[in-house]
């Protein structure tokens, strides 16, 4: 146990980083410790825990068959975890909350956990689930225990299968809402991987419910920070684990230990990651980190977010602000004569008096996007107040006004047959929520259509390309102002697994232009990219 309590004295010292949370925790333990009370810490129960893990091998990487070495940190998890009993010998945390940033060994950990509860504690007809959404989501955790065992001593003891790694009359197995429950669901051990995704608390609930006839059952949560604070990780089980750790609350049940940043911390200083590294220089290289900062630092909007998310560990609102102006702007160079040049179109119709555009993108390095704007005459004067310069657009020559109030849709399809004259339109893509009529009367005039659904599961990577193509300069639209403003409008939404989508958030203003120029941009990375069609709508 030197380990477990030189880590103790190291982090009330100063001598090891940690952030007020971690220095909670510790305080919570050393006068738990030293008060009489209903529990105690248990030396040889947590050594033995500890030296359980140290017997099991890694399975992949630079480390593949050699003997797990816990860090200090991890003794002083895995140790209270299972060193602290209450009178009859029965373990005392029931919930054990881990937050910590990726690569940081937390998914080896619940492997160890699991199979130590499985095998060690012999927990009479034990059951372990490693539980998600989704039981493929389920079984990249399961997969851990399945490598490890086979990886280890524990070869000889275990039955590794498909769906289950078993022992004498004990299982772990995998499980998602979509999982086909038998009867005798009565779990003993219960393991939330990433519970920052879920997007209830579902599965956490369906766990606990099976439990009510073990004697001492576990519920494991282990995850990094997500994007929706609105989600029970954060709004629930993180806030009362924080309130515990800082005496708000009590609860002798729960286990809590927070890896992240201070309140004030500036993200840029590298001095303060181990906060939320505690295993940098181990499983987390420097090199890594600092590759995935410079990303962050020079190109902004999604790589920032995701940088202080998943490697910092810190929780951001899921709308960012996507593209800057000054980035946007950069790519204003004049257009060259395009004329019979290849193009993919985007048309993106909205309400009857609303905004429309159509979109066409020019395949090439660099490559190149024009787009043509549409608003019914009678409601472009009420746009103003939307940060829209209509009258100026129109004189200028980037907006075409058409007759009455609401959208003239004829006149937007003979705009299209108009370019398709001038340049080789290879596909129009179209999303068939305001447009569908209108894509097969283009079918009619000779189109070859495709539908593309505004959601992440169809328009996530093209966005992320388009990006991409704009902060390397690689996309010229010859400083469109209308397609400018359409981008000061658009921020970012991130499902919960860190895909994307564009939004316009609360803002009043229009992203036409921008959508249509990704639906283009999509219908041509099908073509030529193979990016999978999905016709998913997300609502």
């Amino acid at each position: 146990m030197n380990r477990f309590y030189q880590y103790t004295e190291d982090v009330l010292s100063g001598k090891v980083v940690t952030g007020d949370l971690i220095k909670l925790a510790v305080k919570r333990f050393i006068n738990d410790r030293d008060k009489s009370w209903e529990f105690r810490f248990d030396e040889k129960k947590a050594d033995k825990a500890v030296r359980f893990f140290e017997q099991l091998n890694h399975w992949k990487g630079e480390w593949a068959g050699t003997p797990i070495t816990l860090e200090p940190h991890q003794v002083f998890y895995i140790g209270q975890l299972f060193g602290w009993v209450n009178e009859d010998g029965f373990r005392r945390f029931r919930t054990s909350f881990k937050e910590v940033s990726r690569k940081n060994a937390k998914t080896t950990e619940c492997a160890g956990k699991a199979l130590y509860h499985l095998v060690i504690e012999k927990e009479a007809g034990a059951q372990v689930y490693f539980a998600a959404t989704k039981e493929d989501q389920a079984r990249i955790g399961f997969k851990d225990v399945q490598k490890i065992a086979e990886k280890s001593a524990l070869k000889s003891m275990v039955k590794v299968m498909t769906k289950s790694v078993i022992y004498n009359d004990g299982f772990i197995k995998p499980l998602g809402s979509d999982s086909n429950t038998q009867d005798g669901f009565d779990p003993s051990w219960g393991v939330i991987d990433e519970y920052h995704a879920h997007k209830t608390d579902e599965m956490l609930n369906v766990l606990e419910s099976g439990m009510g006839a073990r004697r001492q059952p576990v519920i494991d949560v282990i995850t990094t920070a997500g994007f929706n604070k609105d989600y029970p990780c954060f709004s629930a089980l993180r806030k009362t684990a924080i309130d515990i750790l800082k005496g708000i609350k009590t609860d002798e049940s729960l286990l809590a230990l927070i890896f992240e940043l201070d309140e004030g911390d500036d993200w840029h200083d590298q001095s303060t990651w181990v906060k939320s590294n505690p295993n940098l220089g181990v499983s987390v290289k420097p090199e890594f980190l600092q590759a995935r900062f410079l990303q962050a630092k020079n190109e902004g909007g999604t790589k920032e977010v995701d940088f202080r998310t998943k490697n910092l560990n810190q929780w951001t609102d899921s709308a960012d602000t996507w593209i800057q102006d000054d980035v946007f702007m950069n790519c204003a160079d004049p257009l060259p004569d395009l004329t019979g040049k290849t193009c993919y179109t985007g048309l993106d119709l909205a309400s009857t008096g609303d905004m429309n555009a159509l979109a066409l993108f020019f395949p090439g390095d660099p490559a190149y996007l024009i787009v043509k704007y549409f608003v019914p005459k009678e409601t472009m004067t009420q746009r103003v107040k939307d940060g829209a310069d209509h009258l100026r657009w129109k004189q200028q020559g980037w907006l075409n006004v058409t007759p009455g109030n609401t959208t003239d849709y004829d006149f937007i399809i003979a705009e299209a047959e108009r370019l398709s004259k001038i340049y080789r339109v290879t596909k129009l893509g179209y999303d068939p929520w305001n447009a569908s009529q209108t894509a097969i009367m283009l079918q009619d005039k000779g189109f070859k259509i495709e539908e593309v659904r505004q959601g992440i599961p169809s328009m996530g990577e093209p966005t992320k390309k388009f990006e991409s193509l704009i902060r390397n300069h690689k996309l010229i639209h010859g400083g469109n102002p209308i397609l400018r403003w359409n981008c000061s409008n658009v921020v970012l939404y991130r499902d919960s697994n860190d895909n994307i989508k564009m939004d316009k958030g609360n803002s009043q203003g229009k992203i036409d232009g921008m959508v249509a120029s990704v639906i283009a941009m999509t219908v041509w990375m099908r073509d030529n990219e193979k990016v999978p069609q999905f016709n998913i709508r997300l609502l």
